[in-house]
């Protein structure tokens, strides 16, 4: 079906439309430049995660005519997530495209980052959120704490792992850019094409502003409970802050997160609470245990 991209007009995004036409613009943000129309087929699925699926389709005129474009649409069990997803999406993207064009000035060449931006439209009166197709993808970290292992994918996750202590040190220490995923775009013949190409990234922040997969303290003190500095961290000559506290407050899964904001309180380090890989709490407040349930 051929499909016209709009946003709902119950989107809103927390920044503001002028920050978000900023970001698109941006050297660091992959988009769907001028492409407005899609035609989606429901038929090929090209991912299944826990929360969303996500259907090929192509791109019908402007700058990507005839590209292979993805439509990622949430799970009917999971709709009462998907507004409060959709609702700060934008404002993720646009902070994260600010970290990457930081880091771009300063890493090594070749390990550029592009963050994909896409539009969120609706599609057969469903919502579904539209951008440029990743092939070859790889998923790098989680936002619960779980890193890839590098033997598995090679140098690129130890790149990325920087990438998120990089925005904890940018930030002064209240957030990171994590759940980072996609791949390293390798052009042999062009070696200034070469750079890694990310999808779906989440922010955990200590006053958790991000929405459903913004995990806050939990969630940067799990990341630094996993990590272990490598060759592209301090790269750019400064100490690189870390967090006075690391702790594995999350059964760590290579899937994405999400929480509602109902479950604020339980993202506070002052409440002891800890997850299972189904997010059920392990054990909570009241419970003295010192112990791993896992």
């Amino acid at each position: 079906s051929l499909t016209q991209l709009h946003r709902p007009n119950w989107i809103e995004s927390d920044r503001g439309d002028l920050d978000a036409d900023a970001s698109m613009n941006s050297s660091a943000a992959r988009t769907n430049l001028s492409s407005s129309q899609v035609s989606i087929d429901k038929h090929d699925i090209v991912g299944r995660g826990q929360f969303r699926v996500a259907y090929g389709g192509t791109y019908i005129g402007g700058n990507r005519n005839d590209q292979e474009c993805v439509c990622k649409a949430f799970q009917r069990k999971y709709s009462a997530l998907e507004k409060e997803f959709y609702a700060t999406d934008d404002a993720v993207n646009e902070r994260a495209v600010r970290f990457a064009e930081d880091w771009n000035e300063m890493c090594e060449a070749g390990k550029e980052i592009l963050i994909t931006f896409g539009t969120v439209s609706n599609i057969g009166g469903k919502n579904h959120l539209v951008e440029p197709l990743i092939r070859h993808f790889e998923k790098f970290t989680s936002n619960n704490g779980w890193i890839a292992d590098s033997d598995d994918t090679g140098w690129p996750v130890l790149a990325m792992e920087a990438f998120s202590h990089y925005t904890y040190h940018r930030s002064g220490g209240s957030m990171i850019v994590c759940d980072l995923q996609g791949r390293h775009r390798n052009d042999k013949y062009n070696k200034s094409r070469c750079r890694f190409e990310l999808t779906d990234v989440a922010i955990c922040s200590r006053r958790r502003d991000y929405g459903v997969t913004d995990l806050g303290e939990k969630g940067i003190e799990s990341f630094f409970a996993n990590h272990v500095c490598n060759r592209f961290c301090d790269f750019d000559g400064n100490h690189w802050a870390k967090p006075r506290f690391e702790r594995s407050w999350f059964q760590s899964h290579a899937g994405t997160s999400m929480l509602c904001s109902t479950a604020d309180h339980l993202l506070d380090t002052r409440n002891a609470a800890r997850f299972n890989h189904n997010l059920d709490v392990i054990y909570d407040d009241s419970d003295e245990s010192e112990e791993d349930s896992w």
